[in-house]
């Protein structure tokens, strides 16, 4: 080796461990910093996460595994028939559709997820499905955000009507026309175990609770540091969908009409927080979120508009 190309190396190292030195500082002196309010926003988290997410989403989960194993999509024919017509996803997407937009997210992924590892689902059609099946549960948009938070059942319906026929169009738009299905796992006929199943439910449990913490964090020091809520507000739409619609629904900069349409892209996005959930379940079973985001950012704007239309009415 030359001398110039042991200086070089000499060098190079010299800078990887000048950026290394900086970012451990970096990283010292942002803990110092957030340290305290950090602490108190991952209560939040945690409250939320608590009294709020997980009593709603354990059991589901549970029974989803119970549907997965035991569940028997191809004696659902008609409903299958019309599903597949419809959307050009086979029934045995049809469970996880339904599960996923009526219990919330990240239900549906989850259930998307399993269905390509037990073997009844392909992979393009899973791929697909998990956006399109991600959704807030009815339960949370008319009672959380319509009576809750609006005061008003009448805007819970709203939000309602404009997610679902958003998923719909991204369905229809978004179709594969092809003979048959794409089915290239070999897993059909694992299992079902009820302790599993239950241990599989609380890790991911810890998980989501996890990512609701980070978040939580995340959304407490932009709102102390960002003071402006047409900047805040848009980022909350982008980030966590829960900070975003309980903000929005008391805050006067915007007219409420706009206020309605940046929580349906909120409700209808998701935010990075649920897609990194939803990632927890679909990355482990070897699906891919190619498709995920694009998606689920067509979704949120068509719903964005949607709501806008509605409530002009």
């Amino acid at each position: 080796m030359t001398e110039d190309n042991l200086m070089s190396k000499e060098r190079a190292r010299g800078h990887g461990e000048l950026i290394s030195i900086c970012l451990l500082a970096l990283t010292l002196l942002l803990g110092l910093v957030i340290s305290g309010e950090g602490a108190e926003y991952v209560k939040d988290g945690m409250r939320l996460a608590v009294g709020c997410v997980i009593p709603s989403s354990f059991p589901f989960m549970i029974i989803s595994d119970i549907y997965v194993a035991y569940g028997r999509p191809e004696n659902l024919v008609h409903i299958g028939a019309l599903f597949y017509r419809l959307f050009r996803i086979p029934a045995s997407g049809l469970g996880a559709f339904i599960c996923g937009n009526v219990g919330g997210f990240p239900l549906g992924a989850k259930m998307c997820a399993d269905a390509y590892a037990s073997g009844v689902l392909g992979k393009d059609d899973a791929e697909r499905l998990i956006p399109l099946c991600n959704n807030p549960s009815c339960a949370f948009v008319i009672g959380g955000v319509g009576l809750g938070m609006w005061r008003d059942i009448r805007v819970g319906f709203i939000l309602l009507i404009s997610i679902y026929t958003a998923t719909g169009i991204c369905a229809i738009v978004t179709r594969v026309n092809k003979i048959k299905n794409d089915i290239t796992n070999n897993n059909i006929g694992q299992k079902y175990s009820f302790v599993e199943s239950v241990k599989k439910s609380g890790a991911s449990s810890v998980s989501i609770i996890s990512f609701i913490c980070l978040f939580s964090v995340v959304c407490g020091i932009l709102k102390k540091r960002i003071k402006y809520a047409f900047i805040l507000y848009p980022i909350y739409s982008v980030l966590e969908v829960t900070n975003a619609v309980s903000g929005l629904s008391a805050e006067a900069v915007f007219s409420p009409a706009l206020r309605l349409s940046l929580c349906a892209f909120s409700l209808g996005f998701g935010g990075v927080c649920v897609g990194m959930q939803s990632s927890y379940f679909v990355l482990s079973s070897g699906l891919k979120m190619t498709k995920y985001y694009p998606l689920k950012f067509l979704e949120g704007a068509l719903a964005g508009g949607l709501s806008y239309l509605l409530y002009q009415i």
